[in-house]
Parts: C-alpha cells; sequence; structure tokens
C-alpha cells in the first residue's frame, strides 16, 4: 500500500465520519427531542454534507471539525446544570454590557449577534465582524470585559477572526 492509498483512507473515512455525523445530526433535530437545539444543527448538517460529497476538499472538512468542536464545547454541559447556566449568564452579562454603551440602533442588533457569537453558525463570520466593529465603540474598561466573555464563551470562528 502506498501513502497515497493511506491519504485516500483516511479521507474516505472522514467522509464517513460526517456522513454519520448527518445522521445523528438528523436525529437530534426531531421536535420531540428533550432538548431543543438550534441553528446549529443546520450547520452541522450544511457542512456534513459539504465533507461528504468533497471529501478531498480540506476546507469544508476544516469547516466541519471547527464546527463540530464548537458545537460540542458549548453543550458539553447538561441543560439547567450549573454549567449551562454559567454560560448563559455570560451571554446574558455580554449582551447587556454591549447595550449599555452603544446607541440604540447598535444596542438593539446586540442580543442576534451575541447569538451567533457563541454557537457555531453560518452567520458566525459576518456575527464576528459585526461585533469587532461594535467592540471599537466601547470605552476600555467594558472592552476589556466583553474580550474575557468573548474568549470564555465564543466559537472558534470568532475568536480566530477576533485575533483571541
Amino acid at each position: 500500500m502506498a501513502l497515497s492509498d493511506a491519504c485516500f483512507d483516511f479521507l474516505h473515512a472522514v467522509a464517513d465520519a460526517a456522513d454519520e455525523l448527518a445522521r445523528s445530526v438528523h436525529h437530534y433535530s426531531d421536535p420531540e427531542n428533550v432538548i431543543v437545539y438550534g441553528s446549529e444543527i443546520d450547520a452541522l448538517r450544511r457542512a456534513s454534507a459539504a465533507v461528504a460529497q468533497t471529501p478531498y476538499d480540506p476546507e469544508s472538512g476544516a469547516r466541519l471539525l471547527r464546527l463540530a468542536a464548537s458545537v460540542m464545547a458549548y453543550h458539553d454541559v447538561p441543560p439547567e446544570s450549573e454549567g449551562a447556566s454559567a454560560k448563559h449568564g455570560k451571554m446574558m452579562k455580554l449582551v447587556s454590557l454591549l447595550q449599555a454603551e452603544l446607541d440604540a440602533d447598535d444596542a438593539a442588533s446586540i442580543p442576534a449577534v451575541v447569538k451567533n457569537v457563541v454557537v457555531e453558525t453560518g452567520y458566525s463570520k459576518r456575527a464576528a465582524e459585526r461585533l469587532k466593529t461594535l467592540l471599537t465603540k466601547l470605552g476600555k474598561p467594558t472592552y476589556d470585559v466583553a474580550i474575557k466573555i468573548i474568549s470564555d464563551i465564543g466559537s472558534a470562528t470568532v475568536k480566530k477572526i477576533l485575533g483571541l
């Protein structure tokens, strides 16, 4: 067996794993599920399908890996647990912190921006760019606290865009 054969086998194993993830995601998208998931379901479906269809595309593989890691980290605490409450509390603190120093138009967009900053979605990149712009409008003490919170609860894509 040649090295290229080993790489071929690896890429097809990743494509098979993406297909298995897509089946699991479909299972968890059931509205009767105990835990109701949000936009991460569609994001995982799209990313899994991209890898399953084009197993040789390194960008789609990297995107799925980042997304799966972000979703895992975000949901790696049982609902209604202390960890989930703490994460939700940090998210709400970030929302109120940002809204307090921004004008009404910017403040109105904060909940949607923060939602897409915390969980990896199709809008995370745009939300991170928007957040980057909004952060420049904050005073230094508020900026420092916001960056600390984002470092704790932000998705991988957001942290990368913000340089955290």
